[in-house]
């Protein structure tokens, strides 16, 4: 029944009566589940403030369905000398509002399952079980029902530039201020009244493991993943909150039709992701006066590998002890904090770990066959991804246009005598604004690279010339600089038989940049390609010292 006819049934039933109706109170679109509404709120203050001698409603339940509520209401009218009456049941007594409060609790608890049932069905037939995700509109099933959605090819041609942009290493914070340069609309654009539209680090991170964020949402990769988080009512501030639910709860379908991103992309975002957790997990500010409680990665480096090396068992960085020839590496979690943090392994000496390293550099990460094979596959993989790249410039031209528009609009106000300094003022910002779009557009373009066919034998140069530079420790702070562009990882493990094992990860486009320097911007702007189709010999090596 609509509140309309509630408020007309109550004013019939108090005039047959001779009840004077001092005041009507309505929550529209508002469950009686919560106690913020503002009319309640306002009824609760009359109450106290003896504004009426009788609560009339169609129904008890109109007015709360909460039990402490419910109770609540009819401790205070009682003791205020209030009467509550409804159309069905006339004057209400303690056991008709605990019974009624009881039946308004249980009928909100059985529709809450019967909903959640439903959502179930709905997700594992495929459909969407409620909420709007960035890269998609609502569409109706061939059958005419609603659940089904259809992708917005402009809103997954950000998503897919925002992959991978953060793949090749790009921060969210510098992903957000490019999109926003470039005036693409964030998803609060439409979904949020007095929203600025604008992009922020937190839209494309979000929280991995409640899956909120761009980079999270597994709808992209063509799964749907619900029941990932648990919402109730906080019993004190009466507030929708969630929680994360247990993973065995999650339920899972497989939507291939809505991917937007593929595989190989995919994977490359949450294996950065993963880099960057055990980086963040490792990496701590000193807390003592001489700082050596910090980090290897955040003292001054002194030695080549300083702040490279990291521990295969808890993937914290390995820092140095010991003096002269006897030097070696640690794990500075294990040093530091003790066992429960990390094991640990025995000293990894410094000469024969830097020797190792040293040598792989100019035998091991770019060999003649391995490098052809790279190419070949590099190339397949950049004619591929063409078509993305003319997706998102096409994109890039659309909102060039919209702006042109605004640009021609103020130019013809200003043509027509409408000259002022407000008017002026905004057509300065939208011709600024389309000088930047412009000359990001030009700079997306797609990277066209040729690598040249002696190129290992290049880089084979390059290090030899290197090689001879990194030996001493007046240039130990340069060199390890060097190293720490040239590799992204190196790991060290310990094996009581066979003794300690470097694997070795280089940073490709590095690499190639430092031996053909004149693509050293192709290589780099291409990052995130290169690290997608690394083949063998480009893959992390492991050595035995």
């Amino acid at each position: 029944m609509s509140i309309p006819d509630q408020i007309r049934l109550c004013q019939r039933f108090a005039r047959q009566r001779g009840w004077e109706v001092v005041r009507e109170y309505s929550d529209e679109q508002q469950t009686s589940a919560s106690n913020w509404r503002p009319d309640y709120q306002a009824m609760i203050a009359d109450l106290h403030n003896g504004g009426f001698d009788i609560l009339l409603a169609e129904s008890i339940d109109r007015v709360t369905r909460d039990l402490e509520d419910n109770a609540y209401l009819y401790k205070h009218t009682k003791h205020l000398g209030v009467t509550i009456h409804t159309l069905g049941e006339g004057e209400m007594d303690a056991m008709k509002m605990t019974f009624r409060g009881l039946m308004g609790a249980l009928f909100l608890e059985d529709l809450k399952n019967k909903t959640r049932r439903g959502l179930i069905g709905r997700v594992h037939n495929g459909r969407s079980a409620g909420g709007r995700s960035y890269g998609y509109r609502p569409a109706l099933t061939p059958d005419g029902e609603r659940g089904a959605l259809d992708i917005v090819e402009d809103e997954a041609a950000v998503i897919r530039r925002i992959f991978r942009e953060f793949a090749a290493g790009v921060s969210p914070l510098k992903i957000a201020a490019g999109l926003n340069r470039d005036g693409i609309p964030s998803p609060s654009a439409e979904s949020k009244r007095g929203s600025s539209g604008h992009w922020k680090q937190n839209t494309i991170n979000g929280n991995r493991s409640r899956g909120t964020g761009i980079l999270n949402n597994d709808l992209y990769a063509g799964r749907r993943v619900w029941n990932r988080l648990r919402y109730s009512l906080d019993p004190v501030t009466r507030k929708r909150v969630s929680r994360l639910q247990p993973e065995d709860q999650w339920e899972r379908a497989d939507v291939p039709a809505l991917r937007i991103v593929d595989q190989d992309l995919w994977e490359a975002v949450k294996s950065r992701q993963d880099n960057l957790t055990r980086r963040k997990g490792s990496d701590t500010a000193p807390k003592d006066r001489n700082s050596l409680s910090a980090s290897q990665a955040l003292r001054r480096r002194k030695y080549l590998l300083s702040g490279l090396l990291e521990c295969g068992i808890c993937g914290g960085k390995l820092t140095i002890a010991g003096s002269g020839p006897k030097k070696r590496y640690y794990c500075a979690n294990a040093k530091e904090k003790g066992p429960a943090i990390c094991s640990g392994m025995p000293g990894l000496l410094q000469h024969h770990a830097e020797q190792t390293v040293l040598s792989s550099l100019q035998d091991e990460l770019m060999q003649d066959e391995a490098f052809q094979r790279f190419r070949t596959e590099f190339e397949k993989h950049m004619a591929a991804s063409a078509s993305s790249g003319q997706e998102e410039l096409k994109l890039r031209d659309k909102h060039i246009r919209e702006k042109e528009k605004v640009h021609r609009n103020l130019v013809k106000a200003v043509e027509q005598g409408d000259y002022s300094r407000v008017i002026i003022a905004r057509l300065e910002v939208v011709d600024a604004e389309l000088q930047t779009m412009r000359a990001s557009r030009d700079a997306a373009a797609p990277v066209q690279i040729e690598m040249p066919n002696d190129l290992p034998a290049l880089y084979r140069t390059y290090v030899d010339n290197l090689v001879q530079t990194l030996s001493g420790e007046q240039v130990a702070g340069r060199a390890s600089d060097e190293m720490h562009e040239l590799f992204e990882r190196i790991v060290v493990r310990h094996d009581a038989k066979i003794g300690h094992t470097v694997e070795l990860q280089g940073n490709l486009s590095s690499m190639l940049g430092a031996a053909d320097s004149k693509n050293a911007a192709s290589y780099a702007a291409a990052a995130c390609s290169l690290k997608l189709v690394a083949g063998a010999g480009f893959e992390p090596a492991t050595f035995r010292l």
